[in-house]
């Protein structure tokens, strides 16, 4: 089984930490040269994005999928869900908070001729998404449980990549002393977190070479 990666994909940084913290026999491969418009790698991710999961059965793309058929597909490795039903619940709305609330505005930001008006409102909706964290999460802890969840896996490259946008923008998008600053450092102390921001760090280094 292999994931077709990016290290500084937050999409794909999720899932690397859910396979790292599961422990599971799966490559890291990337994508072929010219992906994006690359027919092969359409026909395995119709979307054209990444992460793409390629299993016995065929491709599965839409990272917040993946983190849970990684779940049901390994149940005797460790879990990344909850045992209270509630708390299960919470960690696909932190999942869907993060896919809804703060990626989209990162992406629109990266774009390099966003007008200054786009900007702006792309700002506005991120400091939006990260104001709602605030009671959304338990500050410096791991979000649901005792141990790392799925909400972990999507929320800490998220977070990374807030810091990488806010150093890139010169402005604070995540408050000092907030409890989401609080969450975000916490999470940088569990190794599979720090191995995969370890690894996006890197990845942005080697862009920066490249550019």
């Amino acid at each position: 089984m292999d994931l077709i990666s990016l290290p500084v994909s937050p999409f794909a940084a999720r899932v690397r930490i859910a396979i790292y913290a599961k422990g599971l026999p799966i490559d890291l491969i990337p994508p072929p040269a010219g992906w994006r418009d690359n027919r092969h790698f359409r026909d395995l991710s119709p979307t054209g994005r990444i992460p793409v999961l390629l299993e016995d059965r065929g491709p599965l793309w839409e990272s917040a999928v993946l983190l849970e058929y990684l779940e049901e597909r390994f149940p005797e490795a460790p879990s990344l869900m909850p045992i209270d039903v509630f708390d299960r619940a919470m960690a696909r709305l932190l999942v869907r908070h993060v896919d809804l609330y703060l990626m989209p505005s990162m992406v629109a930001l990266a774009k390099p001729r966003t007008d200054a008006a786009s900007a702006r409102r792309a700002v506005e909706e991120l400091l939006n998404g990260v104001a709602m964290l605030e009671d959304l999460l338990p500050g410096p802890a791991y979000a649901l449980c005792d141990r790392l969840t799925i909400a972990d896996c999507a929320l800490a490259p998220a977070l990374f990549a807030i810091g990488v946008t806010a150093e890139r923008l010169g402005m604070d998008l995540i408050a000092p002393a907030s409890i989401t600053e609080a969450y975000a450092q916490f999470l940088r102390r569990d190794q599979h977190v720090e191995r995969v921001i370890d690894e996006m760090q890197e990845g942005l280094r080697h862009l920066v070479q490249v550019g």
